[in-house]
């Protein structure tokens, strides 16, 4: 064993480990390369929540693939770029939606819709990572999101279960903090984890536990490392979590079918529906990713009608449903998406990636409803006022939720980072 050890660096170590705990137990929960080692100087314990803050809880509705302005939340009564859609009149004085968001448009008075989002980052992956954490990709770095953020600074807020959820499939890691800090990830919400449960025999599976353990007891001797021991700590406690009676937070067969119903067969309006549980089991934050792809560059605009009526019905009935279980006064939830769409419509009769403007929506968690930030030009191509950074958007949730936005933490390679990336909070949302 030491032999071995002398031969591996510190990255193949994590990764040795991450893919013996994947080989032994039948799960996989981390990818294998997740960074570590945020500075032992700051410690999320020592903090005090703000017991003030008005948001306990986030719901991150995550539209991949760059979803269109124009067609949902910044409608354009101009005939050259409007495409399908016509602005509607709303529940909120002066807010105009969509005609493809008519249920969304019965909950406007609770929506802050964001205008007046920009970035330069036009790419797929580049903007998805900063719509996500508030940071550009770096070589050699992996930034956390925003429910790694809240556990380190909060605390884990439930002992048997995760502290924040990705629905959807993905795995994006804890970022440079512990691996006890990453999502938790889901992949069909209809199926909750089972999926993910071992298949294997229960007395064989018990006895490839112990082994693993008596593995890691003797990897951990050779390398005396936290990162190494947090990893071993973190499967053992998703071992024990896969076996106990917190696993009924993500079966969906224990809602009635009415309510199943109400949002909808789809992944993304069952994910919704998950979340709201999860959030009722005290899970922190929960992602949700759209099941289907805005991206309408080649194939012409005609699907956006049904991806808008996919988002409408879905976040209509979470935002019903949280305000009538007294839930939306302290849950948050987010519409983002990496970037918006070309008012001109292109010659395959689709719309381009277009960063310089698009929306993004907050609801709940201390956020004043019923308000547009921001405002853009009559074709929708430029922000004529408000211009806000996806750090703006993130500090702004971080503010909410009570983090410490001016707090410095050293996390990979010794670098300072902030939560949020010190953007501006957008105060006069909240009230």
């Amino acid at each position: 064993m030491r032999s071995l050890s002398r031969k591996l660096d510190e990255v193949t170590r994590r990764d040795f480990v991450a893919n013996l705990a994947r080989t032994t137990f039948g799960v996989s929960l981390l990818p294998a390369s997740a960074a570590f080692g945020a500075d032992n100087e700051t410690k999320g314990e020592f903090l005090t929540p703000n017991p003030n803050a008005p948001c306990k809880n986030v719901i991150f509705l995550y539209m991949n693939g760059g979803m269109s302005h124009l067609d949902t939340f910044d409608p354009k009564a101009e005939s050259s770029v409007k495409g399908t859609s016509t602005p509607t009149k709303t529940s909120a004085d002066g807010i105009l939606l969509s005609s493809q968001l008519p249920q969304l448009g019965k909950h406007a008075e609770k929506m802050a819709i964001i205008r007046g989002m920009n970035t330069k980052t036009g790419d797929h992956a580049g903007a998805s990572y900063l719509m996500h954490t508030a940071y550009r990709s770096l070589p050699g770095t992996s930034h956390p999101q925003l429910g790694s953020w809240a556990q380190y600074f909060l605390g884990r807020r439930n002992k048997s279960l995760p502290d924040s959820v990705i629905v959807g499939g993905g795995n994006p890691g804890p970022g440079f903090f512990n691996p006890d800090h990453s999502p938790f990830p889901i992949g069909d919400p209809a199926k909750g984890i089972k999926d993910m449960l071992p298949k294997l025999p229960r007395e064989r599976f018990d006895h490839r536990v112990e082994l693993a353990r008596r593995f890691s007891t003797v990897f951990e001797k050779a390398f005396p490392n936290d990162d190494v021991r947090s990893y071993s700590q973190f499967y053992d406690e998703t071992i024990k979590f896969f076996d106990s009676a917190s696993v009924d937070a993500f079966n969906l067969d224990k809602e009635d079918r009415a309510m199943r119903d109400k949002y909808g067969s789809s992944r993304f309006g069952q994910g919704c529906l998950l979340a709201r549980r999860l959030i009722e089991n005290k899970v922190r934050y929960v992602e949700v990713r759209f099941s289907r792809n805005w991206d309408v560059m080649h194939g012409g605009i005609g699907p956006v009608g049904d991806l808008a009526n996919e988002l409408d019905g879905p976040m209509a009935a979470l935002l019903d449903d949280l305000s009538a279980r007294g839930m939306l006064k302290d849950t948050m939830v987010v519409v983002a998406t990496e970037f918006g769409r070309t008012p001109r419509i292109n010659d395959r009769g689709g719309r381009d990636h277009h960063p310089k403007a698009f929306s993004c929506v907050l609801a709940g968690g201390g956020i004043r409803g019923g308000q547009a930030v921001g405002e853009t030009d009559e074709k929708g191509i430029e922000i004529k006022d408000g211009a806000v950074s996806v750090a703006d958007f993130h500090t702004t949730i971080a503010y909410g939720m009570g983090l410490p936005i001016d707090k410095r933490i050293h996390g990979s390679g010794g670098r300072p980072f902030f939560v949020g990336n010190r953007g501006k909070p957008m105060t006069q949302l909240f009230g």
